[in-house]
């Protein structure tokens, strides 16, 4: 995904929406993995893009925003588990989510799922939805019942969907591969 965040130290209105829309959900389900709490999370989210707005002059490239987008999260989150330890004596969580291995796997992971759902929403809208409600955990059947087609209908969206997120993935290959020699 290209976007164009940043042009001559003025970051554009619709280009920050954009940024904002790709990434919001990601970042909250990141957020959730450290706070178990959907409210906090997006809350977290939303402060961290507001100072993303007030320090938009300081960013170059893509890169250095969603590094900033990801670490800020992180600290904050560890923040209010620490608030929460302190409020709550719960220790032996904070110890836990302060480890740099949980950090780098929620990353990857969280990149990762993006970076399918990219993919997948650019397939077309029928086939899509079929990999999608595949993504979310259910079975041919359960997602034949759902869109009120056949389940051999489902397995040749699927077939037509795995070709072309092939194809649509090939870029992404070589970084899958290492992603999954790290986390090993």
């Amino acid at each position: 995904m290209q976007i164009n965040v940043v042009n001559h130290d003025n970051i554009y209105i619709q280009d920050f929406q954009n940024l904002f829309n790709d990434f919001y959900i990601p970042l909250c389900i990141f957020a959730e993995k450290y706070l178990d709490n959907n409210d906090d999370a997006a809350d977290i989210v939303q402060d961290t893009f507001l100072k993303l707005w007030q320090r938009k002059d300081d960013f170059q490239h893509i890169n250095q925003i969603k590094s900033f987008l990801y670490t800020s999260i992180r600290n904050s989150c560890l923040n209010e588990l620490e608030h929460k330890r302190v409020v709550e004596n719960y220790s032996v969580e904070i110890q836990t989510l302060n480890l740099d291995s949980f950090f780098h796997d929620h990353v990857i992971e969280e990149e990762t799922y993006r970076i399918i759902v990219e993919a997948i929403n650019k397939l077309p809208p029928q086939t899509a939805k079929v990999m999608m409600l595949a993504l979310s955990g259910k079975n041919n059947k359960e997602i034949a019942d759902a869109m009120s087609i056949s389940e051999g209908t489902i397995h040749t969206h699927k077939k037509i969907a795995y070709k072309r997120l092939r194809k649509y993935l090939q870029d992404y290959f070589y970084s899958f591969l290492i992603l999954a020699f790290l986390c090993q």
